[in-house]
C-alpha cells in the first residue's frame, strides 16, 4: 500500500512532507521534478513541481499535492 506522500498537519493546507528541491515525485501516471518546496506566492503557500513530460512548471497548494497522492520516485546515485 503506498502512504501519501504530503500530509496535513492541524492548520489547514499546511505541507508537511515533500522531497527536496531535483527530487522526483509520481502518482501513479505521471512523473515531476520538484522544482521548489513550499513558499509563499503571495497569501498561499506553494510548491513548484515540473512535468518531465511537458517540461511545464505549476505552481500547486498543499491541497492540490495531497489530492494528487504523490510519492517519492527513488533514484540510485
Amino acid at each position: 500500500m503506498t502512504r501519501a506522500l504530503l500530509n496535513r498537519s492541524g492548520r489547514r493546507g499546511a505541507p508537511t512532507v515533500l522531497p527536496r528541491s531535483g527530487s522526483y515525485v509520481t502518482d501513479g501516471h505521471r512523473l515531476f521534478r520538484v522544482v521548489s518546496q513550499f513558499g509563499f506566492a503571495g497569501d498561499h503557500v506553494v510548491a513548484s513541481l515540473e512535468d518531465c513530460l511537458t517540461l511545464d512548471v505549476r505552481a500547486y497548494s498543499p491541497d492540490e499535492l495531497h489530492a494528487m497522492g504523490l510519492r517519492a520516485v527513488r533514484t540510485d546515485r
